[in-house]
């Protein structure tokens, strides 16, 4: 799973916000906005990690519980394919 060619995460004011650059521009419409660890879930979804290897990347990262960040991540993956950033 990766993020779709066409987004980018930029730092703005302090914000993470998700950019539609070319042809995606057309289908984007809105603004999405991550905190730290969205920002990290978003950089890591590439097509090399698989969403098990990003939660125990977090989990370690951050100190958090296995299990807590998994239904995290999951949520944050879903809002993803909801707005067609994804390709599987």
């Amino acid at each position: 799973m990766k993020i779709k060619d066409g987004y980018i995460l930029k730092e703005v004011a302090g914000s993470n916000i998700v950019i539609a650059t070319g042809k995606q521009k057309l289908n984007f419409n809105g603004i999405m906005t991550f905190n730290s660890v969205g920002a990290d879930v978003f950089n890591m979804l590439d097509g090399t990690n698989s969403v098990d290897e990003i939660v125990v990347k977090i989990a370690n990262d951050y100190g958090v519980s296995v299990e807590r960040v998994k239904t995290d991540v999951e949520n944050l993956i879903k809002k993803m394919k909801e707005h067609n950033l994804l390709d599987e």
